[in-house]
């Protein structure tokens, strides 16, 4: 009888997921758009153009970029919404929607706000990200690739991707190739100093990707079709599903694990990836979820459409 209720125990254990739910909370000046994690540096964009840089050993916003209300229609004062952010070697970089909808980039260092591009080229720029000292990747909503030079506030290349709806984007490590996702079932694999495709992954998605990463040569996505897909190569992939929409999906460094956003209650999913079997289900938001970021192998920062972040530990 014993070793009966010892096994029922054991299978209990490895059918149910262990609940997890955060550990630590942060704080945001508004509701958050987007976020980047850099050493002890958390940078925090919000909805109000208000950018936080908050150091998490202080515990306290140390810094604040604020950008200028303008007034809208019906005569009230409002800040741009701030659609992205990237931040390396002290340097912030972001995107910022203005009230009639055209985009800026900005660049922000040693207290100094420089405008890169004004909202009167009219583009829709929607996700940036830091290649090196002096350069970034720029998507925008009509799928437009864009490598930036920064000193020169120029344009190195623009190149049309497709004409579907721009959804994600994800670095290799080593900042040599992109990851572009959009409203297909294909994700693109470019090299970022010439703007060529150089694989496609489209065998295991059918319907529109929201969601994707990219670490340790293994590459995450998730979207419409409710599945969660892990490829290694475009032809070679394993795959999970979730409950609903598949809104977002992250690695961890080792790409042993993978999280991902699994009902319409926010819950979060976490799979150990070698057999993509549920471990772990994060459990504490009550708003869509916008962002997951493993900073570490078993620690998770997400936010959803609140003024705060959470932080969790996988034990």
């Amino acid at each position: 009888m014993r070793h009966l209720t010892l096994l029922l125990l054991f299978s209990f254990i490895l059918v149910f997921a262990k609940e997890v739910v955060p550990y630590r909370y942060v704080q945001a000046s508004e509701a958050v758009s987007d976020f980047k994690k850099v050493g002890n540096t958390l940078i925090i964009g919000t909805e109000e153009g208000v950018i936080d840089i908050y150091d998490l050993e202080q515990d306290r916003v140390i810094d604040q970029v604020k950008l200028p209300k303008f007034k809208n229609i019906l005569g009230d004062y409002m800040r741009s919404l701030i659609l992205s952010v990237d931040y390396a070697q002290e340097r912030l970089i972001f995107v910022s929607r203005v009230l009639d909808g055209w985009r800026e980039l900005y660049i922000y260092e040693d207290k100094k706000l420089t405008k890169l591009i004004d909202r009167t080229e009219k583009m829709t720029l929607q996700e940036v990200k830091f290649v090196d000292a002096n350069r970034a990747v720029i998507m925008t909503m009509s799928n437009e690739l864009i490598l930036f030079d920064i000193s020169k506030k120029k344009i190195i290349y623009k190149k049309q991707l497709n004409y579907a709806s721009f959804s994600d984007i994800a670095l290799d490590e080593d900042h040599q190739y992109l990851y572009t996702s959009d409203e297909t079932p294909m994700i693109s694999k470019i090299e970022i100093e010439s703007g060529k495709i150089v694989d496609e992954y489209k065998k295991a998605n059918k319907r529109d990707i929201f969601s994707i990463d990219y670490k340790n040569k293994m590459l995450l996505s998730g979207g419409k079709d409710k599945r969660v897909i892990l490829y290694e190569t475009p032809d070679k992939y394993k795959m999970t599903k979730g409950e609903f929409f598949i809104y977002g999906v992250a690695l961890n460094p080792a790409a042993s694990k993978a999280a991902f956003v699994k009902d319409e209650a926010s819950s979060i999913s976490v799979v150990d990836t070698s057999s993509m079997k549920e471990t772990h289900l994060l459990l504490g938001h009550k708003q869509t979820i916008i962002k997951i970021d493993f900073h570490k192998e078993n620690e998770l920062i997400t936010a959803d459409e609140d003024d705060r972040l959470m932080f969790w530990r996988l034990d």
